[in-house]
């Protein structure tokens, strides 16, 4: 198993990459990271193209009033999330993913498949 971060600034503090080569040792993506993570490179991870856009649109489908309604909106998006639904994202949709990125040599491709 691998452990991928998004490439944050903080995350490719000197102290953040001593812990990920202590815990991890040589299988950790990032910007600096061992198995290197360009930037701006295409999302192909399930929680970019599928989980994230999924929780805006049922938690914000009415506007959370406070920071507690919105952990409760959170929480219960996430309660009725099925487990079809992450299969799906997870083998279809990350298959067409993948097709679209290596058609465009792994440049930008996520305009091309909406």
């Amino acid at each position: 198993m691998f452990f991928q971060h998004n490439g944050a600034l903080a995350h490719n503090a000197i102290t953040v990459r001593r812990y990920l080569n202590q815990i991890f040792s040589n299988r950790w993506i990032g910007t600096n990271g061992v198995v290197p993570w360009p930037a701006r490179s295409p999302d192909l991870t399930p929680l970019d193209f599928f989980l994230w856009e999924y929780l805006k649109t049922v938690v914000y489908a009415d506007s959370p009033v406070n920071l507690q309604d919105l952990k409760n909106k959170i929480q219960v998006a996430c309660d009725i999330l099925s487990e079809n639904q992450i299969k799906t994202a997870i083998s279809t949709e990350f298959l067409r993913r993948l097709e679209s990125c290596l058609e465009h040599n792994g440049k930008n491709f996520e305009q091309f498949i909406r």
